[in-house]
């Protein structure tokens, strides 16, 4: 337990998380937290909640407030929760070890009476059959022994506590622990000391008590009292080697640099010994010098505030015995560990405020990596095994490697004559490409594979990330070149090419299929070097893969895309629905499809494709002999044999998966006994993206060939398909639609495929007000996030406005649907209901004055006539032409003389997109522009440009937005320029000229003249004065007029960022001017803030490697501002 008194910092937050990391406390009774907002409470929590569930009772204002952990790892049952409306109160009840438990955390009131009536109020709750622990802050005592000076205090609520602890059995653990108690009291106060923080505990439970331990804490002046149940404490989690990672940081430190180096130079003269133990070794020294470097450094951080900490434990012990006598000393020493934990918490807060401010704010990256890290910590407390619900670590890790083991040991496969058969329907390359494929690697293949890694990847068991890599690329490309013309030699990989790590990723946030191991996937962390590795085999087989697998397969193939294969799915019921013909689509799941790829038929179809030498010997030397390691919980489990799958992570993976499931394509397609969807002597019989496959047939025999035919893949490859997860629909005319056939359940409309949901493909309304309503639900949840206008934008571009794309790309979609998405993505950059200008200017370009934020029918337009133009896919090649060369006769051609087809829905859509746009550009110009060329076209055609660029076009500094973006500052005050360059910054003239009220008088309050955005920046006194100082200070003449201050004009040789320091003293302007208008109470000068904004962008660079000259002139700005 812990009184916090306030938690809204978020440095105390970091302290109090840093305290459960160190402490390992299973259960936490936090009091004082002072926090009534929900929406504090859920930003203070965030943290916490990968390891921890929190129960929450909330402050009234800034008084009381309490929060109870749970740590996720202790398997809690029967859980629940009771709290009061005063923030004084929380009651848990949860089953633990078979034994019925109650947990009471207690804030009480300081008055005596409130303090009385709060007892007697909560004592039927204390009062229970189940084995109660009460813990908090009682802030009274109930022996005079437990506080100092020993003088009798008259106080009726110690006397009612008192009553209440003695009627239901309950023990101070503090007089029944055995532990030596160096330090009595838990809150020091000058010099009346007191034991206000205690816990009781049933008195059955009393022989299980363990250690009991006080501790001072510098964030608070009450102290953490621990209690262990049990003989002994937890033991502290030791750090797993096998979990080992570089520190990114340790290849800016020249100590390791050189060392690395030294590495290299040893291993270079160790010409004598083979590449691949050369390798090996380099490797293992890498990591032990990199764990020595990192062990020092730390040490050397940490020695001082570890003697600070024991000093603070010995000062509260002596105080105990000597009230009063070291109380200075005990805050000096706290203010000294306070500024240890500031400056580690600054650093950290400057270390992401660099990444945030000089990567752009880039939303995408930022999300996607917090997204993987809750993912991949997310803790597994409970899992299924032999039908058994097991909490128990150790079972749950067994559970899993079992389940893996199996999967992974899968043999099975019918004789070779059956594979002969299965293998004989694959085409073959021919001479001249098997020899181009064979020509040895090349060092240039390897440098290109290295420059290729993507960054922020966790790197595989040895640790090393692609920075390491890419640092020392010169000097590691040709000894990698070495190790693998080595291994050709040899026929055999490097071992830990072939040791991964897997980590299981939940599928869904369904918790009843959570507890089962097939709910989470297994994503394979291979080695960097073993990347690179098939890196280069990979972008061997990318440029013959289309000569191995038909168009029907799409995936990790270039020039394909899963697009086309929803458009022939939705083209072929659109085609039997004019025909009044009959199709019935089927979707196989194929179960654990990578996993159970056999590395026997693997073998045999690259053999009989003859990829040459290079390839086949590469990819059966990155199989023989590998294994893994499943990651759960923090914890590496026992190796696992890889017999048979692919390994999803790996490169090359999606076309090795794409040649083993080509037979499977092939089989179907080439059966005569299986009849497809037929047009214009086109048959269509089966698609494929990765495992996703999907056969169309329009008969019922035709299925059941087919159906027979997968099964016959699977008994020969070591596939399997799961019935009860394949789905079918009938479509069309037919005349019984059974609701099971073959085993398989059937519908009788379309369902989703490959996530576009085809079912509303003729009345999409319904899915586009889903659609639209879910964005709301979206956008909802981030009205706090602390973006720029631009990053807003960009977000917008990328989770808001992406999915819908998807969708859009290949259903159709009304003008009316998308203005209400633009509507949602507007309220949501301007964080307002309302919008201060015309909503167009935000999707213009940035450069041109706008946010780039992305218009839908532009892009809808742009994705149906590249559609037109480039489908290379000869059905539905086949069904434009057919449909639609009627309707655009000088586009198409067609040899049919079948009527002219009446067109809706998606086809009509791309009709009526080639005739806009044929009457606003050349046909020479559509023939030949590309996707982002045409997109650029028509946001500058559709999009008037805005009078606030208009009147200023011939103004330098037209780039003005893209600088800012760019720039190292905060997102407020990147939002502030746009305001200020779009001229909707509100002052006071503006806001009456919107009609908005204006209490008093729209004059400037210093000069009694209108204040217009003119006169805030350029002829107010406040602004006059501020500009006069900074010019002298930087001996520059700055351009101070009404095109200067939205445009911020630079020489190309200037070395000191003069746009970024105007703007800066642009925002502190404004900053000062709306603490005066919003009546803060501690309103400051210009240069106040402007001080505060240069320090931080100087904090920001500081941090980076090379430290741009110009930082120096920021320093002196700070100097000289804070002196005038």
């Amino acid at each position: 337990t812990l009184n916090i008194r306030g938690l809204n910092s978020t440095r105390k937050q970091y302290q109090l998380l840093r305290l459960l990391h160190e402490e390992q406390l299973d259960f936490l009774a936090l009091q004082e937290t002072k926090m009534a907002e929900e929406e504090q409470v859920t930003r203070a929590l965030q943290p916490f909640l990968t390891s921890y569930e929190v129960c929450v009772t909330h402050a009234v204002g800034t008084a009381g407030g309490c929060f109870l952990f749970l740590k996720k790892s202790v398997p809690l049952s029967d859980v629940s929760v009771i709290t009061d409306d005063h923030g004084r109160f929380i009651l848990c009840d949860f089953n633990l070890m078979e034994e019925q438990w109650r947990v009471i955390c207690i804030y009480a009131p300081c008055k005596v009476s409130e303090r009385e009536a709060f007892f007697r109020g909560i004592s039927h709750y204390i009062k229970s059959d189940r084995t109660t622990i009460l813990l908090g802050d009682f802030n009274c005592i109930c022996e005079a022994r437990d506080r100092t000076p020993l003088t009798s205090v008259s106080d009726s609520s110690a006397n009612v506590l008192s009553e209440i602890i003695a009627e239901n059995n309950l023990e101070d653990v503090f007089y029944i622990s055995k532990s030596i108690k160096k330090i009595q009291f838990t809150h020091f106060q000058k010099s009346s000391h007191a034991r206000l923080d205690r816990i009781y505990f049933s008195s059955d439970i009393v022989n299980n008590i363990g250690s009991y331990h006080v501790k001072p804490v510098f964030f608070s002046d009450h102290c953490l009292v621990n209690v262990t149940i049990g003989e002994n404490q937890t033991p502290r989690s030791k750090f797993n080697w096998r979990l080992w990672k570089l520190n990114v940081g340790l290849l800016k430190d020249k100590t390791f640099e050189a060392a690395v180096d030294d590495l290299l130079d040893k291993m270079v003269e160790q010409s004598g010994m083979c590449p691949l133990e050369r390798w090996e070794r380099f490797k293992e020294e890498v990591k032990m010098s990199a764990i020595e470097r990192s062990s020092t450094l730390k040490f050397y951080a940490r020695a001082e505030e570890r003697k600070l900490q024991h000093n603070l434990e010995a000062l509260s012990e002596a105080e105990c015995t000597n009230p009063g006598q070291g109380v200075k000393d005990i805050e000096n020493i706290k203010a000294q560990l306070e500024r240890f934990q500031k400056a580690r918490y600054e650093g950290a807060v400057v270390r992401a405020r660099t990444q945030r401010f000089l990567c752009g704010e880039q939303p995408t990256k930022q999300a996607l990596i917090a997204e993987k890290r809750y993912a991949m910590s997310k803790e597994i407390t409970e899992i299924e095994r032999n039908g058994t619900l097991t909490t128990d670590s150790t079972n749950i890790e067994e559970a899993f490697v079992e389940h893996y083991r199996r999967i992974f040991s899968l043999t099975s496969g019918r004789r070779d004559c059956e594979m002969k058969d299965l293998l004989s329907l694959m085409p073959r390359l021919d001479d001249n490409t098997r020899e181009w494929l064979e020509e040895p690697i090349s060092v240039e293949e390897v440098e290109r594979a290295i420059s290729d890694l993507p960054g922020g990847k966790t790197p595989g068991p040895d640790g090393l990330c692609s920075t390491f890599y890419k640092k020392f690329k010169s000097r590691l490309c040709p000894i990698l070149l070495a190790v693998i013309e080595e291994s050709y030699k040899r026929k055999i990989l490097p071992l830990s090419f072939l040791r991964t790590h897997t980590v299981l990723i939940p599928k869904s946030e369904d918790i009843a299929k959570l507890r089962r191991v097939e709910g989470y996937r297994p994503i394979s962390l291979c080695n960097v070097d073993y990347k690179i590795f098939a890196k280069i085999l990979n972008r061997r087989l990318q440029h013959v893969i289309c000569q191995l697998v038909g168009d029907h397969q799409t995936c990790g193939i270039k020039g394909r895309t899963i697009q086309t294969n929803i458009h022939v799915a939705r083209s072929i019921l659109d085609c039997c629905t004019d025909r009044k013909d009959q199709i019935a689509m089927l979707q196989i799941d194929l179960e654990k499809a990578f996993d159970r790829v056999h590395h026997k038929f693997l073998w045999a179809n690259l053999r009989h494709v003859d990829i040459g030498h290079v390839l086949y010997d590469g990819v059966r030397m990155a199989y023989q002999n590998c294994s893994t390691r499943l990651r759960v919980n923090r914890n590496v489990t026992a190796s696992i044999p890889v017999l048979s799958s692919v390994r999803q992570g790996c490169p090359l993976s999606p076309l090795l998966f794409a040649l083993y499931l080509e037979p499977l394509c092939l089989s179907v397609a080439n059966n005569v006994n299986v009849h497809g969807f037929l047009f214009n002597a086109l048959e269509v019989k089966v698609l494929a993206y990765a495992d996703d496959v999907a056969v169309f047939c329009s008969d019922k025999r035709s299925l059941t060939n087919a159906i027979a035919l997968v099964k016959h893949f699977c008994d020969v490859s070591g596939a399997a398909v799961n019935l009860e997860k394949c789905y079918g629909f009938w479509h069309g005319s037919r005349a019984t639609k059974p609701l099971e056939f073959e085993g398989i359940k059937w519908g009788l409309t379309p369902t989703k495929y490959l996530g576009v949901p085809l079912q509303h493909m003729h009345n999409p309304g319904v899915y586009w007000s889903e659609a639209t309503a879910e964005l709301k639900r979206k956008v909802s949840r981030w009205p706090n996030r602390d973006l720029s206008f631009f990053a807003r934008a960009t977000a917008c571009n990328i989770f808001l406005v992406a999915k819908l794309m998807y969708v859009l790309q290949v259903l159709q979609c009304t003008r009316s649907s998308m203005q209400k998405v633009h509507r949602i993505c507007a309220m949501f950059i301007w964080k307002s209901s309302w919008e201060p200008m015309r909503r167009d200017n935000l999707f213009r370009r940035i450069p041109l004055g706008g946010l780039g934020l992305a218009h839908l029918f532009v892009r809808k337009l742009v994705s149906r006539f590249i559609f037109l133009r480039d489908i290379e896919q000869p059905f539905m090649r086949t069904v434009l032409q057919t449909k639609l060369a009627w309707h655009l006769p000088t586009f198409l051609v067609s040899s049919c003389g079948e009527q002219p087809h009446k067109i809706g829905g998606f086809l009509k859509e791309v009709v009526d997109t080639y005739n806009f746009l044929s009457v606003r550009f050349s046909r020479d110009f559509l023939s030949s522009v590309n996707r982002k060329g045409l997109s650029n076209a028509l946001y500058d055609t559709l999009f008037p440009e805005p009078l606030y660029r208009a009147v200023h076009r011939q103004s330098p500094g037209q780039d003005v937005l893209c600088r800012v973006k760019k720039m190292a500052i905060p997102p407020r005050a990147k939002s502030f320029f746009f305001k200020l360059h779009t001229s909707t910054l509100p002052v006071k003239a503006w806001l009456h000229e919107k009609g908005i009220f204006v209490p008093w008088t729209t004059n400037c309050l210093l000069c009694k003249t209108p204040e217009t955005i003119e006169h805030v920046f350029i002829f107010c006194w406040d602004a006059l004065l501020f500009w006069d100082v900074l010019q002298r200070t930087l001996k520059k003449d700055l351009e101070i007029t009404s095109q200067s201050i939205r445009f911020l004009p630079i020489t190309t040789h200037e070395l000191v960022p003069y746009d970024l320091i105007m703007l800066v003293g642009l925002y502190s302007i404004w900053c000062s001017r709306m603490a005066v208008r919003n009546a803060d109470l501690n309103p400051r000068p210009v240069e106040a803030y402007f001080v505060e904004f240069v320090t931080q962008i100087r904090c920001t660079y500081t941090d980076q490697d090379d430290l741009p000259p110009w930082v120096k002139t920021c320093e002196k700005l700070c100097e000289n501002s804070k002196r005038s």
